[in-house]
């Protein structure tokens, strides 16, 4: 939840302020096409989404032949590196410089460049979370998934208030920066739990899957 949050925050730290930010940079008053620049994230994201799942499935058998059958449901997880450590915070971060420095329709274009790259990236890192927590209590899949998207949402709220003040308080580019920085953190969250995951379900037994049952 920790993680997915702190990724997730940099989509919206980009798509919330934009008319304040990429609209008023770049001249655009028409809210249609102010509305349209949120298109190349949502084809971002049906892009991750279609790659994503494919991926992690990918990795999850390779890892599996590698420990000669083990099933190890972190190993989804892996799939999260490319688009969490470097789609996620270097878009967002590209994005607030290119905004603060680059103008005309150059710098539009790469801002639509960096809203595309980071909606594959954003769902290249929540898809296999997802896939992860229904494979760790496949049992009670509806409640974590409940569990995980209402805290996760109730993060992504809260922070959202902030992104205009700060804007406004700190520029574009150290708001986005900021936000690359959490998304990098985020993905130092995934990493720990593929590390120590096995080790933390073994501290306390909530019904967790097995090979006998996954």
């Amino acid at each position: 939840m920790f993680a997915s949050s702190l990724v997730l925050i940099s989509s919206y730290v980009i798509l919330v302020p934009m008319a304040y930010t990429i609209g008023i940079r770049y001249g655009i008053t028409n809210e249609a096409i102010i509305g349209a620049c949120f298109l190349p994230n949502g084809l971002g994201s049906i892009t991750g989404a279609l790659i994503s799942g494919r991926l992690s499935d990918i990795v999850v058998r390779r890892w599996r032949e590698k420990r000669r059958g083990v099933w190890c449901p972190e190993d989804r997880l892996r799939a999260t590196w490319i688009g969490g450590l470097f789609m996620v915070p270097l878009s967002i971060g590209a994005s607030g410089l290119i905004t603060t420095y680059i103008g005309g329709s150059i710098g539009l274009a790469l801002n639509i460049l960096c809203l595309y790259v980071n909606g594959v990236g954003i769902d290249s890192v929540l898809n296999p979370i997802s896939s992860y927590n229904v494979d760790v209590v496949h049992s009670r899949s509806a409640e974590a998934t409940a569990a995980y998207m209402a805290s996760r949402w109730l993060v992504i709220s809260a922070v959202t208030a902030l992104v205009i003040p700060s804007v406004e308080r700190i520029g574009v580019a150290w708001t986005d920066i900021i936000a690359a920085i959490l998304a990098v953190i985020g993905q130092g969250i995934i990493s720990l739990t593929i590390r120590y995951g096995d080790r933390m379900r073994a501290s306390m037994d909530v019904g967790f899957s097995t090979m006998e049952n996954n």
